[in-house]
């Protein structure tokens, strides 16, 4: 009996380079009758170019197929294989910015549920052991790939190959495949095809196996062309949604190239396809590690390259190491062709920037309030740059609370890299709390733009922040904003598992709807968990990496493990809008920056004009009330017009709700709140304190009370809205108490104070005088504040 298995890697490896994925254990001998040719003599001093090369942290690379052949290099000579565990790619451009390289024996294989279905199951091979050598490299915004993780130590044991052997598509120049060719092995029919491949045009992956159940063999081999079957969400989406716009990896291409085993002295190709459905390429960029523990098999990319893996950037050679045939490039090469100055020039433009900047000083001379800042590279040339008005602290002031980071303009590469800081006022508006042009999205870059932005909104930091999911801008906002929570965008998260699931959406009409279920009607962590795991259950996505993802990071998501904390989240029909609608109908990237900065002065000033309308009308109207209860009159006085109606509403609702008391022996008493026997809440109300709860945690969300809370005012005699149960921020005089003064100053005072540190710092005698002197001077401002405290008090 034989057992089948797909071996498609889907969308988090790299198909059309061979990795060693999960059939790593391939025994290659190399010796295919008198088809093969010894191809030693190609590239003997490839051996010696790996010598003495030993991969850090901080190893740079002109581009990820450097990195990627050296990596694949070195575990040929420690004696271990490699595969693609994980990608990023850029939200601009689609191309990948991160690569994770890791030993094939990387991870555990998911064990299947145990059951007894009469029939013999046969023992697998062990292929994962859990481990953890890796290596990951992340592009920077100057161009070169930097490796930013490493764990060497392997947690099995490695034997190096006895030797290497270099192997070009021009050795089998006279051989085409056809069916009923013969094979001493698997391998070395694999290394026919992937040369094959190779001189012709394509690129191949591994499509499906199977192996004996007797003693785990490999029975059959399927080689296709990487375009093999096809990306279902390229045809069907729904045209009212923004897509991105994906190059399509699949095209249904038939190339295909079959083994299977007769004997065990021959493997037979038994099935065939070579017409492609696309066009081939001249000589594709790729170089083949096909490794076993007895030798590894290198297939350079024609016969004339005797190309070794490339050296790192910043690695310097030595006399005879093997590197002397390339132009090493420095990390501090000022001639870099992808130095930050030509990505500035290209993403703005100079004379661009010298005009912006001129404009920001302009501004920041009319109001001492304004704040700008810009970071610039070792060569002086600038590479982001942030700015806040007087109007966007002002709203900080008074709605910070809760801070998003739009950054959906970064998502298509055909705009300016703008991002906004915004939030949502009184009325449910928009509003800004400042903007940059970030072309770095690197951890350092993000840092310093909260930084600063901490710097201009007077040092007072939000309580949540929501992005989109971002690595490094994770790990800077953990450090920049350790107690903020941060959140992930519920739309973004939504979105990408429509691109990432495309083929279960298609597939599956009810996955949808029992998706949204399990994030949006999860009362509790527990219900959460069990809807998710009956998701994976019934649609067979326990191995499905998108989903491992998203419930590894579920406590930055789902609303169910956040429901305690501040997020000004409110239902409404209408959203407030992504900056993205605005923004790509009047500019993009070839707009220059001074007509820019011209419309975002416009869209600003439409903002301000509609909070000031409604400002107006929520101070000279009065709402229509649906009922005369003096707690709606109340609320009519306080809430602003929008926020009235959401308060409204819940009143009303909750009159259709019963109440049981269920513990009230005591200070503390709980109830049932439920309607037409559905779901209940339970409502703790502390008779002391007069502090009510409930479990739904609408308020502690939203600060408006819900329907359940305001059913057991109704039931215990409860008037009037308690105090402490109507949040300024939404009500009409939100905006009272604002001192733009005082920011104007503590801005002015941390400029002195950066100034002070970078002359404080220069040397150590130096800063000792800084240092006294700082401390002498805030015992001064400390003794001068109690001394104007003490006058005001009499």
């Amino acid at each position: 009996m034989e057992s089948t298995s797909t071996e498609d890697e889907g969308s988090l490896r790299e198909n059309d380079v061979d990795l060693n994925n999960e059939n790593m254990e391939q025994q290659m001998t190399m010796e295919v009758g008198s088809h093969f040719a010894d191809s030693e003599n190609l590239l003997t001093s490839h051996e010696e170019t790996l010598e003495n090369v030993e991969p850090f942290i901080g190893m740079e690379f002109e581009s990820e197929e450097a990195a990627k052949l050296f990596y694949m290099a070195y575990a040929s000579r420690v004696g271990f294989s490699v595969r693609i565990s994980k990608s990023r790619r850029s939200r601009n451009d689609e191309s990948i910015i991160m690569r994770r390289f890791v030993c094939s024996k990387e991870g555990f294989h998911l064990k299947k549920g145990n059951y007894d279905d009469g029939k013999k199951k046969r023992k697998r091979a062990t292929i994962r052991e859990g481990c953890n050598a890796m290596i990951e490299v992340i592009q920077k915004y100057y161009g070169r790939w930097v490796v930013t993780k490493l764990v060497k130590e392997h947690n099995h044991v490695v034997a190096a190959p006895s030797r290497v052997r270099y192997i070009a598509p021009e050795a089998y120049a006279g051989m085409e495949p056809f069916v009923g060719m013969e094979f001493p092995s698997h391998e070395a029919a694999q290394t026919f095809y992937y040369a094959y491949a190779s001189r012709i045009g394509f690129d191949v992956r591994i499509r499906l196996s199977r192996r004996s159940t007797r003693d785990e063999t490999f029975v059959m081999r399927r080689f296709v062309c990487t375009k093999e079957g096809f990306t279902p969400f390229e045809e069907n989406f729904d045209e009212s949604k923004k897509k991105r716009n994906r190059t399509p990896s699949r095209q249904e291409c038939k190339a295909m190239f079959e083994v299977i085993k007769k004997d065990s002295e021959r493997w037979i190709v038994s099935k065939l396809v070579t017409d492609h459905t696309h066009d081939l390429a001249v000589a594709p960029n790729k170089v083949h590690y096909i490794q076993s523990q007895s030798e590894v098999v290198v297939l350079a990319k024609n016969a004339s390259s005797r190309e070794k893996p490339a050296p790192p950037v910043n690695f310097k050679p030595q006399l005879g190491d093997g590197f002397g045939d390339f132009d090493v490039l420095s990390s501090n090469d000022q001639d870099s062709r992808t130095d930050l100055r030509n990505a500035c020039q290209s993403a703005f433009g100079l004379e661009d920037l010298q005009i912006l900047l001129d404009s920001l000083k302009k501004m920041q001379a009319e109001s001492p309030a304004f704040f700008y800042v810009f970071q610039v590279d070792k060569n002086n040339q600038i590479t982001n740059i942030f700015w806040a008005d007087a109007k966007a602290k002002m709203a900080y002031y008074c709605f910070g609370d809760v801070v998003t980071l739009d950054t959906s303009c970064k998502e298509n590469k055909s705009m300016l890299p703008f991002v906004m800081f915004t939030g949502v006022n009184h009325h449910l508006q928009s509003v800004a709390f400042g903007c940059a042009l970030l072309i770095d999205e690197s951890e350092a870059s993000f840092t310093w733009l909260f930084e600063n932005w901490l710097v201009a909104m007077c040092g007072r930091p939000p309580i949540s922040i929501v992005t989109d999911y971002h690595e490094a801008m994770t790990a800077a906002i953990a450090r920049v904003f350790p107690d903020a929570r941060h959140q992930l965008s519920r739309y973004h998260i939504l979105k990408k598992s429509q691109e990432e699931l495309s083929n279960v959406y298609l597939a599956h009409d009810s996955f949808e709807i029992e998706f949204l279920k399990c994030i949006d009607e999860s009362e509790t962590v527990e219900t959460f968990e069990l809807h998710w795991k009956s998701i994976l259950d019934k649609y067979d996505l326990s191995d499905n990496c998108w989903l491992q993802l998203l419930h590894s990071i579920r406590h930055k998501w789902a609303s169910v493990y956040h429901k305690d904390t501040f997020t000004a989240d409110i239902s409404l029909p209408e959203k407030p809008e992504s900056l993205s609608l605005f923004f790509e109908k009047y500019f993009n990237r070839k707009t220059s920056l001074q007509i820019f900065v011209t419309i975002l002065d416009q869209a600003m000033a439409v903002w301000y004009e509609r909070e000031a309308l409604e400002d107006f009308a929520s101070s000279c109207t009065r709402p229509t009330l649906i009922t005369p209860s003096n707690m709606l009159k109340q609320a009519a006085e306080i809430y602003t017009r929008t926020i009235f109606e959401v308060f409204q509403k819940e009143f009303v609702e909750s009159l259709g709700y019963f109440i049981d008391n269920i513990d009230s022996g005591g200070v503390i008493s709980k109830y049932n709140v439920t309607k037409d026997d559905s779901h209940n809440f339970v409502v703790t109300h502390n008779s002391s304190d007069k502090r009510t709860s409930c479990s739904c945690c609408m308020f502690e969300r939203s600060g408006i009370l819900c329907r359940h809370i305001l059913r057991l005012f109704l039931s215990i005699n409860v008037r009037a809205l308690p105090e402490h149960y109507i949040l300024k921020r939404w009500t009409k005089d939100a905006k009272n108490g604002f001192v733009l003064d005082e920011c104007a100053r503590y801005s002015d005072l941390v400029c002195h104070v950066i100034r002070y540190a970078k002359e404080g710092s220069t040397s150590p005698d130096v800063f000792n005088i800084a240092k006294h002197a700082l401390q002498m001077a805030f015992t001064e401002v400390l003794a001068a504040k109690k001394d104007i405290a003490s006058r005001c008090a009499m």
